[in-house]
């Protein structure tokens, strides 16, 4: 009998992965070194296997931003053939995720020449929806297959998203793809994984205006005909010269070289940081040297192919929000609409590429302005408007009438701070209800408000606001009591419930089997990272890059205790006279990913949350930068109104604690602090 199951690393189908991957390199796409092992971590990969042997195998990933599954492999050994076992690997794959509050559906990009594979998309029920060419030299055209989970009233069915990610190959890169067919790569220097077909989807891949000066230099008039052919499948980089020569001759200062090798290599990197093209891909290692320093200076990553495509959910999601896109020289405000401003407001968003008409737009605006209950407000960045809204309270219901975002490279972080804030003050103030009444919301902000719980309801978004805990057993009761038009998932399954409960945050379901820790962190992290109450002020008018960070992260010691995902965070603030809100539970938060490694690879994956410095990484590792620590990323922080002070804790745990370190605790344990976050104490 046939059987499918997910891998770890002690799963002796581990190498039997692996080797079957390799087998069928040829269709599957190139799998660089680590590739496999980072599918496994995340427990992306679904095996099917008749007793020890391995039938097959179905590798993905989980895509948030496109609110998708994306399967990377599907895999079957020639001796399995006619066993359906794709069919079973497809079905573990949908009945994993086809109740989860985070997908949509299923895609895949496969080539229309492979016929056999075809017929098994097109039998399990997959569609094509659009197709386009794939990287590869010869003239293959890919399909892109989804296979939807039909959630009309939970999300819109979004299957593309014009916002790939963008990066600029080295030359020497694109010299090495050229000759793929006919050059065996060391694993380290093979750049064939950045052809994948599931990699065209997301992906787009430029080349810099220098690249003609490099053809000029070769003598080989076949090649270089051959190389001009083979750029066709690239786009060439736009971008200022003159700004470029200018970013050429600062980039001298750390790229010191006087070749002309070492002059191409400068003026590659300034076309990629001038063309506003964030990663920059390349096996040169004096190029790779500088990174560090070039990476301080400028606003681009400098990565190889396999660090890329290894590393891209994570780049997809920091490209997706990116809390130090409005950290440091950057100042943001928000404030109230003033008299003096209206007009400029009223032309700036009027959004003149949707059918509406702008007529309307400023009749609607002024409207608006002209109710007593509504606050309109703008958020500046750097004196310039990047973002316009509006609240009215009445009761329990805050509604928004109006939420505009001029078009820019972190409107969607800015979206997802101020969502974050909103959700915030409306918990604070007791609200129960949040309203979205803007008529023209752009596709990607749908997006955004979707993974902050809102659903479609009566024409309108909404996210209700549910509070409290409840049991299993009370859920489906609860959830029919407060109109929430969604199906409750298998109550067995602790992990859907335990996205469902984040889903409907701040709700707290009392009875799952989930790890819960309590952290210690010291009152100056807290009140960076989260505790807004420790600065005295509600929401408004502290600081905006620590208030919109809707994820964050917080490093350690690695020496004790190794916490596991998904997990919940009780923040333990230590003792500290200078802070009002210390020894006790200040906050909760959600336990996002738990990472051990060396400080320089756990800052630059992380540096981009922005509010440690390598001062602070270098402090804590005690100036030992071989010494291990740990990083923690969290999210969807609930502050405690009231903090819960040690003595209670100890009543609560039933032993002393000194919380030197983190502490895993009962769900018992955890629901009574939590019971405690609003209880007010003279």
């Amino acid at each position: 009998m046939i059987e499918t199951s997910h891998i770890d690393f002690k799963s002796q189908f581990y190498p039997k992965v692996m080797a079957l991957g390799r087998k069928y390199a040829s269709s599957l796409g190139f799998m660089p070194e680590g590739g496999f092992e980072d599918h496994v971590r995340k427990q992306c990969v679904i095996v099917a296997h008749e007793g020890d042997s391995l039938c097959g195998y179905v590798m993905y990933r989980e895509v948030p931003r496109h609110s998708r599954i994306s399967i990377v492999h599907l895999c079957v050994d020639d001796a399995f053939r006619g066993q359906k076992v794709s069919k079973l690997l497809l079905d573990s794959l949908r009945q994993e995720y086809e109740t989860s509050y985070s997908f949509n559906g299923i895609s895949l990009n496969c080539r229309d020449d492979y016929e056999y594979a075809t017929k098994i998309w097109q039998r399990y029920g997959f569609t094509p929806r659009n197709k386009i060419r794939s990287r590869s030299q010869e003239e293959h055209y890919l399909t892109f297959w989804w296979y939807s989970f039909n959630k009309p009233d939970l999300f819109s069915q979004i299957v593309a998203d014009s916002t790939k990610i963008k990066a600029l190959l080295d030359a020497n890169i694109i010299m090495k793809l050229r000759d793929a067919g006919d050059v065996r790569f060391l694993p380290a220097e093979d750049p064939t994984c950045l052809l994948a077909d599931w990699l065209v989807d997301e992906t787009e891949f430029y080349y810099a205006s220098e690249m003609f000066n490099e053809i000029s230099r070769d003598t080989d008039k076949q090649r270089v005909k051959r190389t001009k052919g083979f750029l066709t499948s690239f786009q060439e980089a736009s971008h200022n010269i003159e700004e470029r020569k200018s970013v050429s001759i600062s980039l001298s200062q750390i790229m010191t070289g006087i070749t002309e090798n070492d002059i191409s290599d400068r003026e590659q990197v300034a076309t990629c940081i001038v063309s506003d093209i964030k990663y920059f891909l390349t096996f040169d290692e004096g190029i790779l040297e500088h990174r560090d320093s070039i990476e301080q200076e400028y606003n681009v990553k400098i990565m190889t192919p396999q660090e890329f495509t290894i590393t891209l959910d994570q780049i997809l999601h920091e490209d997706s929000y990116s809390p130090r896109q409005i950290s440091g020289a950057v100042s943001h405000t928000i404030s109230k609409l003033s008299p003096g401003e209206v007009k400029t407001c009223a032309e700036l968003f009027w959004y003149n590429r949707s059918r509406e008409k702008k007529k309307d737009f400023i009749n609607a605006f002024y409207q608006i302005l002209n109710e007593n209950q509504c606050v309109v407000e703008s958020i500046k960045k750097d004196d310039e408007y990047v973002a316009l809204y509006a609240t009215k309270r009445d009761g329990e219901v805050v509604s928004i009438p109006l939420l505009r975002l001029v078009e820019s490279q972190n409107e969607i972080t800015i979206l997802m701070g101020l969502m974050s804030q909103l959700i915030n003050q409306a918990i604070e103030s007791r609200a129960t209800k949040i309203i979205i009444e803007e008529v023209s919301l752009r596709e990607k902000h749908r997006e955004v408000l979707y993974r902050f719980g809102f659903l479609n309801r009566e024409g309108k978004l909404q996210k209700l606001i549910l509070r409290g805990n409840v049991t299993k057993a009370q859920l489906s009761q609860y959830c029919l009591d407060n109109n929430v038009q969604i199906d409750v998932p298998d109550l067995n399954n602790d992990i859907r419930l335990f996205e469902f409960e984040r889903f409907l945050f701040p709700l707290k379901i009392s009875d799952l089997n989930i790890p819960c820790y309590v952290i210690p962190i010291k009152p100056k992290w807290a009140q960076e990272l989260f505790d807004t109450k420790e600065a005295g002020s509600m929401l408004f008018g502290v600081d905006i890059t620590r208030l919109w960070n809707v994820e964050n992260v917080y490093y350690r010691s690695a020496r004790t205790l190794t916490e596991v995902v998904p997990a919940r965070i009780l923040w333990y603030v230590s003792a500290d006279k200078h802070y009002s809100r210390n020894k006790g539970i200040v906050a909760t938060s959600y336990l996002e990913e738990v990472i051990t490694g060396l400080p320089k690879d756990l800052f630059r994956k992380f540096k981009h949350y922005g509010i440690y410095k390598w001062e602070d990484i270098y402090k804590l590792c005690g100036a030992d930068i071989n010494k291990p620590i740990r990083a923690i990323r969290f999210g969807h922080t609930e502050v405690f109104n009231s903090i819960v002070p040690y003595n209670d804790l100890q009543k609560i745990m039933g032993k002393k604690n000194t919380f030197q370190s983190p502490v895993e605790v009962s769900e018992e344990v955890f629901n009574e602090i939590y019971k405690l976050k609003d209880v007010k104490r003279l």
